[in-house]
C-alpha cells in the first residue's frame, strides 16, 4: 500500500493511509494526595509522565471503561489570565467489596483523583497508549450514578478539573523509562500491575 504524507500545518504531518480511531481499553484511577510529587518525573514541557512515584502504602484502583463511561476527554479553557486545560473523565466502578464505596463518599467529601486511561488506535498502526489526566490538580467528582436497570448496578462515576484550577497541559503520556530502550510500554504495565489495589 502507498504512503504520503500530508502537511497539516507547519512541521506537522499525517500519514495519510492512517485513519486513527481510538478506544479506551481500561482506566484506573488513584488518589491525587497520594503521588508523591517531589519524586515524580515529568518531561517535555510536562507532556509526558517518566516516572509516577506514589507516597508508602498508596495504590491505584482498578475501573472500568465500557460504551455508557469510556470518555475521557481534555479542552483549553482560555481565560482572563491565560490559557489552560480543564480535565473530564467518567469511567464505571464495580463493586468489589465495601472499599469502592468509601473512595467515592471519600470523592463526595472532596478528595480529588487523577486517572490513568490505556488506549488502543483501532487504525492501522494498532497503537498502545497510556494517558494521565488530572496530575497537576486532580479531579473532583460531578456524578455518581447508581442504577441497577440502566447500568447493572455499578456505578458510573464522572469527575472533572475543579473550576478555576485549570492545568497548564492536556493529557500527559505515560510512557516509563525502560532498562535498555529510551521508553518502553511494558515499563509502564510494569507499574501498573505493582502498584494496581488488588481486594483481599
Amino acid at each position: 500500500m502507498p504512503t504520503c504524507d500530508d502537511k497539516l500545518a507547519g512541521l506537522f504531518a499525517r500519514n495519510c493511509n492512517h485513519k486513527p480511531k481510538q478506544g479506551v481499553s481500561k482506566k484506573w484511577y488513584f488518589n491525587w494526595d497520594d503521588v508523591d510529587r517531589e519524586a515524580t518525573t515529568m518531561v517535555n514541557k510536562n507532556t509526558k509522565v517518566t516516572a509516577l512515584v506514589l507516597k508508602a502504602g498508596a495504590f491505584i484502583y482498578p475501573a472500568e471503561g465500557n460504551d455508557k463511561s469510556s470518555r475521557a476527554r481534555h479542552g483549553l479553557v482560555v481565560g482572563d489570565y491565560g490559557n489552560g486545560y480543564t480535565h473530564t473523565d467518567e469511567f464505571s466502578v464495580l463493586y468489589r467489596g465495601d472499599d469502592e464505596s468509601t473512595r467515592i463518599q471519600e470523592l463526595v467529601g472532596g478528595a480529588r483523583v487523577g486517572t490513568i486511561v490505556k488506549t488502543i488506535d483501532t487504525g492501522e498502526a494498532g497503537e498502545l497508549s497510556y494517558h494521565i489526566l488530572g496530575l497537576e490538580s486532580g479531579m473532583v467528582i460531578i456524578n455518581d450514578d447508581w442504577n441497577t436497570n440502566e447500568n447493572g448496578g455499578v456505578s458510573n462515576v464522572i469527575v472533572a478539573t475543579k473550576e478555576n484550577e485549570e492545568e497548564g497541559t492536556g493529557k500527559k503520556i505515560f510512557l516509563m523509562p525502560a532498562s535498555v530502550e529510551p521508553t518502553d510500554l511494558a515499563e509502564t504495565e510494569a507499574w501498573i500491575t505493582a502498584n494496581e489495589y488488588v481486594a483481599p
